[in-house]
């Protein structure tokens, strides 16, 4: 764990030792297994760190080694640490500014890369997320390259680099297809969970592509228009081509239906809040899910959705799900489009009964 602020992992077990109450060679010596010239040098350098100080034996007895307390110990090593990391940022920047300006002059070959291999295109979602500054803009839709558990948060379903991501100030807006919600993600999970950390989500039916953007600086989208696998990407780097994805994603951005607010209990309205399974059934009913795919997405039975549809009709006293959403809307549960209307499901399947 201390590894980051440059101690070795011998010199980690050494304090971590003395904070438990080791404080001569000899005891380090059975503590840790090493030899005593080992552990003297290992002193020596957590000495030097200012992690530790030596004093005198009672009654001429073997020197005492105590560990400067932790708290006061680190604090300038994490600031030296975090000085160190400011300036890489900002040299990064420096980099970055001239690798923008020298952009025009560069063979137009070297605007727009190849990503072959599943194992490459993953470390180039990654590498996308980590090297944003303010935004990442997205299109999820069927295949994913990251659909393996051990990709995967097994608590949430997100994407761990996702997560950390969100965590250090990074905004997120995704517009999700209705055929992975169908396939592959769980309102209940890793949807609710992203909208927790900030996300702004919204669902569409029939996206063209899966696109990945960071600001407006780096593009990733698969190199076949329906791939059946994440084989090959295409990495756009800033160009028409890159400025036209951008401009493509907000054109979609406005004709998706709003998905997140509601599922991160944030109502946008007055009046009573719907609860947990209500914001989670209004935001499924706004995703062009059939019935059946939806009540799974609950984990109740057909039977079952049927009835807390007809629950939360009741509650809200509309008789169609179009007065359903013109009530929720007017209560703030539901954000509506941009086009001002409000549209809740598709109703039953073929063959159904509403």
């Amino acid at each position: 764990m201390l590894e980051s602020l440059g101690l070795e992992p011998v010199q980690q077990q050494a304090y971590e030792a003395l904070v438990d109450g080791a404080v001569t060679v000899a005891e380090l010596r059975t503590a840790l297994g090493l030899s005593a010239a080992r552990v003297r040098e290992t002193l020596d350098a957590l000495e030097k760190l200012g992690l530790v100080g030596r004093y005198p034996g009672e009654r001429r007895g073997e020197q005492r080694f105590l560990p400067v307390a932790p708290e006061a110990a680190f604090e300038s090593l994490l600031l030296a640490r975090e000085e160190a990391i400011h300036r890489t940022r900002r040299h990064i920047q420096l980099l970055a500014t001239r690798f923008r300006a020298n952009a025009a002059a560069r063979d137009p070959v070297d605007l727009v890369e190849i990503v072959t291999g599943r194992a490459a295109v993953i470390q180039q979602v990654d590498q996308l997320q980590h090297s944003a500054t303010s935004e990442i803009r997205g299109i999820d839709r069927p295949p994913y390259a990251n659909s393996d558990p051990d990709r995967l948060d097994p608590k949430t379903g997100m994407m761990p680099v996702q997560a950390k991501t969100m965590r250090r100030g990074i905004s997120y807006r995704v517009i999700y297809d209705t055929h992975g919600l169908e396939t592959f993600h769980r309102i209940n999970t890793d949807i609710e969970a992203c909208a927790e950390l900030g996300e702004d989500a919204r669902v569409m039916a029939d996206t063209p592509t899966k696109l990945l953007v960071a600001d407006d600086r780096v593009a990733l989208l698969p190199l076949r228009s329906a791939p059946h696998e994440m084989a090959s990407s295409v990495v756009v780097h800033p160009s028409g081509l890159l400025d036209a994805l951008c401009e493509f994603f907000e054109v979609l951005w406005a004709r998706a239906l709003p998905l997140s607010a509601y599922l991160a209990g944030r109502p946008n309205g007055a009046g009573d809040a719907p609860t947990p399974d209500e914001a989670r059934l209004l935001a499924l009913l706004t995703t062009g899910l059939t019935d059946q795919v939806m009540a799974r997405q609950l984990g109740v039975s057909y039977r079952t959705f049927q009835r807390r549809l007809s629950g939360l009709m009741e509650r809200l006293g509309a008789g169609t799900r179009f007065q359903l959403g013109m009530r929720a809307a007017s209560l703030g549960w539901v954000s509506q489009p941009a086009e001002g209307a409000v549209r809740i499901g598709p109703g039953p399947g073929a063959g159904e009964t509403a």
